[in-house]
């Protein structure tokens, strides 16, 4: 046996368990890591006993060049998304459809304010030449000025005290009317409907949130005679279309299709237009879970 072939024998392949996106999507360790975070105001003065505040965080990149303008729509495979968490992380939020983490929280700030605190331009940009292991600075420098990013900040406030908490949400304003329609109303809903389409759309139409467009739904859904929901059902995957996320999507689904079927019934037969409202769910476990919550032994699709 010849010295090439030992080597042949011995030689291991050489092969890469990551892949591109995230071997240039992983920032470098460096000394410096710990001093290049950028820090948030200060926050308001209270008692941690009693109420707590915390500030939310987004970032918007683009990448250009100050010749042709920068833009997210030309931001590369490996860069961040448009918009990143505090992280540089991908979030499906923005700006514009942020949501709190739960009713408790509320807004101290009225709207997103850019974040002029660190070294940015008089727009709140910070410049580099790639998103990842590079310095950040305010001004524009030729051939290190291939990215930006802008931070967006907003604060958030929730009392801690379950009695403050109580007082605060029987003195706020309901931000949707969920009381049915008068009789005077141009839309009147058949009477073993007290909701109609129409009402339930104008309604769905002036909500922001998800939470709030549940709240309607599920209102028409207590509200509905059994044996009627077929009524709901006509129009399920377009009150579905309205919702921002799916988890939101799953839940009236399943509220509504738990309502039509319970487990006192024989073998049930899923209908074509139910067919088409389950099967528009994104994820297959969210298909599986509505299946198996209404009886996974008696269920014919």
């Amino acid at each position: 046996m010849t010295l090439d072939q030992d080597y042949d024998k011995y030689q291991r392949p050489f092969r890469i368990r990551k892949s591109l996106r995230e071997l240039v999507h992983k920032p470098r360790a460096s000394k410096s890591s710990a001093h290049s975070a950028l820090s948030l105001p200060p926050l308001p003065y209270h008692d941690h006993k009693c109420e707590e505040y915390a500030y939310d965080v987004l970032f918007e990149c683009q990448r250009g060049s100050l010749a042709l303008g920068y833009s997210s729509k030309t931001l590369l495979q490996f860069d961040p998304n448009p918009w990143c968490d505090a992280d540089m992380r991908f979030t499906p939020m923005n700006i514009e459809n942020y949501q709190l983490p739960d009713p408790t929280w509320q807004w101290v700030s009225k709207d997103w304010m850019i974040d002029m605190t660190e070294d940015v331009d008089e727009a709140g940009w910070q410049y580099a030449l790639k998103f990842h292991g590079a310095v950040w600075h305010g001004n524009y420098k030729h051939f290190r000025s291939f990215v930006r990013r802008r931070r967006w900040i907003r604060l958030r406030h929730r009392p801690l005290n379950s009695q403050q908490l109580q007082q605060q949400q029987s003195q706020e304003p309901l931000l949707l009317d969920l009381s049915d329609t008068t009789p005077n109303s141009s839309s009147s809903a058949p009477p073993d409907m007290p909701y109609s389409e129409k009402d339930i759309t104008e309604k769905l139409q002036k909500c922001r949130l998800d939470r709030e467009r549940l709240a309607v739904l599920n209102g028409a859904i207590k509200s509905t005679l059994p044996g009627l929901e077929d009524q709901l059902l006509e129009k399920a995957i377009d009150y579905m279309d309205m919702f921002d996320y799916d988890d939101s999507k799953y839940k009236f689904l399943t509220q509504l299709l738990q309502k039509k079927y319970d487990s006192d019934q024989g073998k049930i037969h899923l209908t074509e237009r139910e067919k088409k409202a389950v099967q528009s769910l994104r994820f297959y476990y969210d298909v599986q879970s509505i299946l198996n919550s209404i009886d996974p032994d008696v269920v014919t699709r």
